[in-house]
């Protein structure tokens, strides 16, 4: 399921994502550290990056914490910027030690994923990959879809959904906030989608045409790639949900029962169930959209 359900579930008031305790505080600390050795050096994060052959981006994320570096990199960074034995001996064992933390087996956290969950989560990576295979992906989705959908999931939850009008409004406004990382070019974006989701009928015809647009349209950024499994593809394990895989740390499976995993051992099966399918996605995609494009717009005009 995409994650506009998840989002509408009741909170079970589960842990925060994305962190071991205790590894947020040392990765704040080792990248506070690295970042005052790199003023002191007099060098911009830009110039470190091309020293060790790291993006910008990366050093960027290294310095606020919101990337846990290795020890490689971390001896990298200090030997480029002259750093000390007593500082490259200290900070390569905060690194190890981060290392050590963001390893340990996890237990996964099942329970409710909400809109900021995912803006946290997509605000930190810098590569999103995303297998869907029943709805569009929340991050492709025009408004009036995301709409249709968490309505009719109030509708067979609380048997109403009108009453919920201000809440889903809400919802809609943070998903179009979340698909403004579409055109951050420091990130990259891949999609794998079903062919049969651009079957499934949320919204009416009109909208649905709107829909293929959006897809096709945000197919064609610099830093996005959209692939589809043809219907007529010999599938493998079944896709039975979608899930989104940030950078090689998260997996979040996309149900009405979240669940989110950070062991190695979980992101690396849904990495190759990812790869897996996107052998299988060998589709002429401009040609697919352009399809159902031809179909939607035939469905949409007036009948005599």
């Amino acid at each position: 399921m995409a994650d506009d359900i998840v989002d509408v579930v009741p909170s079970l008031g589960v842990p925060a994502l994305g962190a071991e305790p205790g590894s947020s505080t040392l990765a704040g600390e080792l990248g506070r550290a690295l970042a005052g050795l790199r003023k002191r050096k007099g060098m911009t994060g830009e110039e470190l990056g091309r020293a060790i052959g790291a993006s910008q981006a990366k050093i960027s994320k290294i310095e606020r914490g919101a990337l846990r570096p290795s020890p490689l990199d971390v001896e990298k960074i200090v030997l480029a910027l002259d750093g000390s034995k007593d500082a490259l001996h200290e900070l390569v064992g905060q690194a190890t030690e981060l290392q050590a933390l963001s390893s340990r087996p996890r237990l996964p956290r099942r329970g409710p994923v909400n809109q900021q969950d995912y803006a946290d989560l997509e605000s930190r990576a810098t590569l999103v990959r995303d297998f869907e295979p029943i709805t569009v992906p929340g991050l492709m989705q025009i408004s009036e879809y995301t709409r249709r959908v968490i309505n009719a999931f109030h509708a067979v939850d609380i048997g109403d959904h009108e009453s919920k009008w201000a809440e889903t409004a809400a919802k809609v406004t943070q998903r179009l906030q979340r698909q403004e990382r579409l055109y951050d070019t420091n990130k990259t974006f891949e999609f794998i989608l079903l062919e049969n989701l651009l079957n499934n009928m949320y919204v009416t015809p009109g909208y649905m045409l709107a829909q293929v647009d959006r897809i096709e349209q945000i197919a064609k950024l610099p830093n996005v790639t959209v692939r589809i499994v043809p219907m007529t593809a010999q599938l493998g394990l079944p896709p039975s949900h979608g899930f989104m895989i940030f950078d090689d740390d998260v997996v979040v499976t996309e149900s009405l029962d979240a669940t989110v995993y950070q062991d190695r051992r979980s992101v690396e099966f849904y990495t190759h169930f990812f790869e897996s399918y996107r052998e299988l996605a060998n589709a002429d995609l401009f040609e697919v959209l352009e399809r159902y494009k031809a179909r939607y717009a035939d469905m949409a005009m007036p009948k005599p």
